[in-house]
């Protein structure tokens, strides 16, 4: 009977020092997760830096790789993309330099009174339904460009204090290009850098998730490169097409807000349906189903054949991700959500779902 005893104690200390060390263990694990949200929060500004130079990389390693298998060295075939960028960008600029400044004038001139414009109609018609007269036209033009001006500093500007000033957003472009050329240059020795970090045991693995996250990220910027191409020259065309003021700076818009999925050609329609309306209400119907049918073009067609075998995003997922980063960190949060989401989703699929269904 007293052996009994012993045991039941020796039983009930054994379950109070298991408990107290999972206690232990777990509050150990709450602190360390903390420090290190705290950390990545605090340099968030070098996080952001580094993913936008590893995007660059990903974009110069589409023709450097194809060089190299040509038998160009690295560092010469990064050198004859540069150089062929910026003949590119040059011709690029000669070209349609001068009539996109001209139409992005016109743009900025035009675009506050038409929405002063609506503005009033609006007011007008409330007044009209509700038996008071509202401001006159002058005041709601200002307020309408006030909201403008405000509501476009609000979105270019978040939680990156390095990076929302001039000299920060200068400073952190060239440190993105110098990073991005090293990384295309040499990527094996930072690839082999990090593999060193993880346990002997993990390493296979962790070189083949991150393999396919660059795959991942190659075929998703060279397919966002060719969409937004693709998506501005067809917006261009249908809007000079329609008579529609401003064409050429509307579809350069158009093109470089492709890069955000499902709410950059939002954005992007908004002040063409603006000048449209001005024009005719019948006319803002027909730019509105002009964009509707680029976008089904864009999403049922071009963009599957150009990311075909690429990670499949969930729309639902991809647009919260987006808001979420767009209200932690601005614009340039916007930006990186969509790549930051399918990097993600490859390394959670690669380290986690692949490893259990192994294990079952």
């Amino acid at each position: 009977m007293a052996t009994a005893d012993r045991l039941r104690e020796a039983g009930g200390e054994g379950e109070r020092a298991v408990t107290l060390g999972f206690v232990a263990r777990a509050t150990l694990v709450v602190i360390l997760l903390w420090a290190l949200a705290n950390v990545v929060w605090l340099g968030r500004d070098v996080l952001f830096i580094a993913f936008f130079a590893v995007l660059v990389a990903s974009f110069l390693s589409i023709f450097v790789d194809w060089l190299e298998a040509q038998g160009v060295p690295r560092w010469a075939g990064a050198l004859v993309v540069l150089v062929a960028l910026a003949v590119l960008g040059a011709a690029g600029c000669v070209l349609l330099w001068p009539t996109l400044r001209e139409q992005a004038i016109q743009l900025q001139e035009q675009l506050p009174p038409a929405l002063a414009e609506i503005g009033a109609w609006l007011e007008q018609q409330y007044a009209a339904l509700t038996g008071q007269f509202g401001a006159p036209a002058e005041s709601i033009e200002e307020r309408v460009r006030e909201r403008v001006m405000a509501e476009a500093a609000n979105l270019l500007t978040g939680a990156l204090p390095l990076l929302n000033t001039v000299v920060g957003g200068i400073a952190g472009a060239l440190i993105v290009f110098f990073a991005g050329l090293y990384l295309a240059i040499e990527p094996r020795d930072y690839f082999r850098g990090l593999i060193s970090l993880v346990p002997r045991r993990g390493r296979a693995r962790a070189q083949r998730a991150l393999e396919a996250v660059g795959v991942t990220l190659r075929r998703w910027m060279l397919g966002t490169v060719i969409g937004m191409l693709v998506i501005g020259l067809l917006t261009t065309l249908g809007l000079w097409m329609m008579g529609i003021p401003a064409a050429l700076a509307l579809g350069v818009l158009a093109g470089l807000l492709e890069f955000i999925p499902y709410i950059g050609p939002i954005l992007s329609a908004v002040p063409a349906l603006v000048l449209a309306l001005v024009i005719s209400p019948t006319t803002a119907v027909w730019v509105l189903l002009l964009y509707i049918a680029i976008q089904q073009l864009e999403s049922n067609l071009i963009m599957p054949l150009l990311m075909k075998g690429m990670v499949e995003l969930p729309p639902a997922l991809t647009v919260l991700v987006q808001v979420l980063m767009a209200l932690l960190f601005g614009f340039l949060g916007l930006l990186l959500a969509v790549p930051l989401l399918a990097a993600g989703k490859v390394l959670v699929r690669a380290l986690y779902i692949e490893p259990v269904a192994d294990a079952t």
